[in-house]
Formats: C-alpha cells, structure tokens, sequence
C-alpha cells in the first residue's frame, strides 16, 4: 500500500467541534483509519494508468469526506472531478487568481465568499448576477465567468472545516434583467455546471437561497431543474423580498454590511469590497496561487480510452 511521509504527519486543522462532526456525519473515525483509508484510494489511483491526479494526503482526503468514507463512492467523484475538468478545459484549465479579467470579474462582486463561517460552521457563498455588466460579458466571454466561478469552490476546499461542514450559497437576484439572466447561462452550461456540482464537486452543498427573485425566475430555473436532484431542489429556498430568513438560517454576522439593517450593531463580514479584497488576497498568496494553478496545468486529467471496463467504480 502506498504510504508518503505527509500521511503520517498530517494533522487536522478541525477543532474537537468539527472532529466529531466529521465522525458523525462522514464517518471520518480516527487519524488511523483516516490514514488507511488515504493510502487505499491513493493505492487505487496509483494503479489506474488512465487517471492523473495529485495524490497528496489532503487532496484525497476531501473526495473521502464528501462520500462519507466510501471508498467506491470516493472514487467515483475522484473520476468525475477529472472528467468534467478534462471534458470542459475553458473552465478548468490554465486557471490563475493573478489573471486580470479573473480579477475584474471578482471585483464587480459577483461572485464573493467571506472569510467568516455561519452561525452552523458553514462557509457562505454570494452571488449577485446585477453586479455584472453586459460590456464585461461580451468581452471576457461566459466562459470566463464559470472559469472565475469554479476557482473560488478550488479555494474553498483548501478549508478543512468548509470540507466537513460545506457551505451555503446565497443569490441575490435584485436589479437583475432577464437579458443580463439569459446572457450568464443556456442550457448547455446549466447541465455541465450541475452536473459537476453534483456529481464532482467533493463538497457539501447545504442550503440555496434565493432573494429577490425576479417573476420570470421560473424560466431560469427551468435550465437547472432537469439536471437537479430532488435533494438538491429540496434545499432551494425562494424568499421574495425579505431577509428575515436568511438572517435566520445563516446568521447576521457573516453577512456584508450592505445586507443588513441600518439599525444593526452587531458583528459583520464587512463591506462587500473588504470581503473581495480578503477573498482575492488570500487566493493571491504564493501557495495558494501555485496550488491553483498546478490543479489546473495539463498534468492532470483522464484518458477514458484507456480506461478499462473493470475500473469503473460502482455507481
């Protein structure tokens, strides 16, 4: 059985909180059988000469926890994150957070994640489709956006606790257009999209909520819904025009402040840009940055042709 050094050294960033979480829901039971159950699916990748992938501890170990340590299960999104990241290059490859047009999209607020945890430990995402414009669209491309997209879920799994824990996506749809709508999504992107979030994504979406939606928010969502499973549509949440939910469900304080009341004194994520400057600032540093941009290099990836028939793990 394949063992490096780093398995033995690995040490778990996860307070006894998420420990006990991670035993409970995912089945991560004790660093010893954390430790074998790395070095099995390593063993596994080593043998598959028609799948290249970083087999470094911490790497393998996220596919383990979002299949709650099924070794078939973990090699069955390990085989899907490389497919879809070889099958879709305009979104997986050659990615860098120092690029520009990467850095502008981030900046408009599209797209943002505070440094902050919700009040269930969950990391938040936002996203706000009206912060975008039609002149940026068309000249950076759609592709551009899911390329810019995909590298913030990249830098969420180098969070242990957002591995255990997953996270929240929140979409505020307020000012949005139907033509600005339409010009971020079709339905071919909407079925590559879900189907790599859920069946590739080694992470843990627990809620979807929607605000503001728009009366023909229906037409969007008829993109996705052929592709969602039912316990994915069961955890979108639509809330018109109140907060008050969300307030509920997330928390205030991991919110920006432009989300909260004016009479509101307590802790905050801070204002939306502080939050996309924290964001792009720990995605800018050196390891990270290198970190991302291996991922994405032409090292890794599948070559299904050689890809035997008795490999295929069980669906």
């Amino acid at each position: 059985m394949a063992i490096k050094p780093g398995d033995a050294t690995f040490i778990s960033k996860l307070d006894e909180e998420g420990q006990r979480k991670a035993k409970e829901e995912l089945n991560e039971l004790n660093d010893v059988d954390r430790q074998i159950a790395v070095q099995t699916l390593r063993q596994w990748v080593i043998d598959q000469d028609w799948l290249k992938t970083p087999t470094d501890f911490a790497f393998l170990l996220r596919f383990l926890r979002v299949r709650k340590f099924s070794q078939l299960g973990a090699r069955e999104t390990l085989e899907n994150y490389w497919k879809g990241r070889t099958n879709i290059p305009e979104w997986f490859r050659n990615v860098d957070p120092a690029d520009e047009i990467l850095q502008e999209i981030f900046k408009t607020g599209w797209f943002k994640c505070p440094m902050k945890y919700d009040k269930k430990g969950r990391r938040l995402v936002l996203c706000k489709y009206s912060a975008l414009m039609f002149d940026l669209i068309k000249r950076c491309g759609v592709n551009k956006l899911y390329k810019a997209l995909f590298l913030v879920y990249d830098w969420l799994l180098l969070d242990e606790r957002a591995q255990v824990y997953g996270l929240v996506l929140v979409i505020d749809y307020s000012d949005i257009t139907f033509q600005l709508m339409m010009a971020t999504a079709n339905a071919e992107i909407a079925q590559k999209c879900v189907i790599f979030y859920q069946k590739a994504l080694p992470m843990r979406l627990k809620g979807m909520h929607m605000y503001n939606e728009p009366t023909f928010i229906d037409v969007f969502l008829a993109l996705f819904n052929p592709f969602l499973r039912q316990k994915i549509k069961d955890r979108i949440n639509l809330h018109g025009k109140s907060l008050v939910k969300i307030y509920e469900v997330i928390g205030m304080d991991v919110l920006p402040d432009e989300y909260l009341p004016d009479e509101y004194k307590g802790h905050s994520a801070g204002s939306a840009k502080k939050i996309i400057d924290d964001m792009l600032e720990d995605m800018m540093k050196p390891e990270v940055r290198e970190y991302i941009k291996d991922l994405s290099s032409n090292r890794y990836g599948v070559d299904i042709k050689k890809r035997k028939t008795d490999d295929a793990p069980a669906a």
